[in-house]
């Protein structure tokens, strides 16, 4: 399991208001493009609710936005008839009124099946015309800003959208659920498998299904060899899926739709800007986590394969040996054809290894995958080295 360093939430929280007096102004309003009738406060303080009427597809379900404003001692005032008259503009369902201890700044949603969904905005309206919803404030010049993030929310929910986001824009508890599911061991080696096959392999909850882009597909069909090379026996399922794309130029990650279903999407690599990583940085130092890495041994090495090196090694060092292969591909560096040689000295594998690899110049990494087990990655040199967090 990743250490909390490697995870980021991306919800924005919000803070309890004090209870500062009875009463409120109510205003709702909606936007004239949909016809929705405007809501209006009337001499006795009675409310009158209506909701917007959202345009849904088939894709996400129907949002309809509820905001409300809670003020100070201070009242609605001049300053919420301008929002009022801004907001009305935006198909939402909008209350102003004075805040209770029980409010809380920010944005949570409610699903009625699969069909609607309703988000609420908890939001303080400051005496100097602000509107405050946690780390977000927007001001009466911010009207197309509010307004593209009401979008985000009526096309993604309560997350919003999660381009740009850290983690994914998922939730601790949406990533912890994804990374446990990948941290199962893959049951079966896909080793000389077609990838469209090997993907079948994955044990993987109905509701996390892996999906190829078109852009991925056609980088299959284009490809001569789509067959995987390396035995991935024992390896997690998120870091054997990594490596097994890695070699095709392709990668995934865990892509949040707008109706609040996740998928493993599978695109090429050169379009992901944040792919799931073969591997994750040790919480532990290296000799406690592979010990037979730093143990002192013979080792006289004469012109041998560096493929057959690291075959070789993998029962030795008591852990396997993963390669990047589309990495070194691109490279145009082939360890099969690659002979190295080591002297006859009483060294530990992990110095033997950085040496006959750099023969080839290549490197590897001590990682783990998701269930925490080492591994060694093999990438070409120039590759850059991921952080540890020992």
């Amino acid at each position: 399991m990743p250490s909390a360093s490697a995870w980021k939430s991306a919800i924005v929280c919000g803070s309890c208001l004090a209870c500062l007096s009875a009463g409120f102004v109510q205003a709702q309003s909606r936007s004239a493009q949909t016809g929705s009738k405007s809501a209006t406060t009337d001499s006795k303080g009675s409310r009158t609710s209506t909701k917007s009427r959202a345009t849904g597809d088939r894709k996400r379900p129907t949002t309809l936005i509820v905001m409300e404003l809670v003020t100070g001692d201070e009242g609605p005032g001049i300053r919420a008839q301008r929002w009022t008259q801004l907001l009305e503009k935006l198909d939402l369902t909008l209350t102003i009124r004075r805040a209770t201890p029980k409010d809380k700044l920010g944005v949570t949603e409610k699903k009625t099946g699969e069909e609607l969904r309703q988000v609420y905005l908890v939001g303080r309206l400051d005496p100097s015309g602000r509107l405050l919803f946690g780390e977000r404030t927007f001001t009466e010049n911010d009207a197309d800003k509010l307004s593209r993030w009401l979008d985000e929310l009526r096309e993604f929910g309560s997350q919003g959208t999660p381009a740009g986001r850290p983690a994914w824009g998922l939730t601790k508890q949406q990533f912890e659920e994804i990374h446990a599911a990948l941290a199962k061991p893959l049951a079966s080696d896909p080793l000389d498998g077609e990838l469209t096959a090997a993907l079948k392999l994955f044990e993987l909850p109905a509701d996390l299904p892996i999906r190829l882009t078109e852009s991925a597909a056609a980088r299959l069909k284009e490809r001569d060899e789509t067959k995987v090379s390396q035995s991935l026996k024992g390896i997690s399922q998120g870091t054997a899926l990594a490596a097994m794309l890695s070699e095709h130029g392709l990668g995934f990650f865990p892509r949040r739709l707008p109706n609040g279903s996740i998928q493993l999407t599978v695109d090429v690599l050169g379009k992901l800007p944040d792919p799931w990583q073969v591997g994750w940085p040790l919480e532990q130092a290296g000799p406690a986590v592979a010990p037979r890495l730093f143990s002192f041994t013979p080792i006289d090495l004469e012109e041998i394969e560096l493929d057959a090196v690291l075959d070789a090694a993998v029962d030795f060092i008591g852990m396997p040996i993963l390669v990047d292969r589309g990495a070194l591909a691109a490279k145009e560096i082939d360890l099969s054809q690659i002979k190295v040689s080591h002297p006859p000295k009483r060294t530990t594998w992990g110095l033997a290894l950085r040496t006959l690899l750099a023969q080839a110049k290549t490197k590897f990494e001590l990682l783990c995958d998701e269930s925490g087990h080492p591994f060694l990655w093999v990438t070409p040199i120039s590759a850059p080295r991921r952080p540890q967090n020992n």
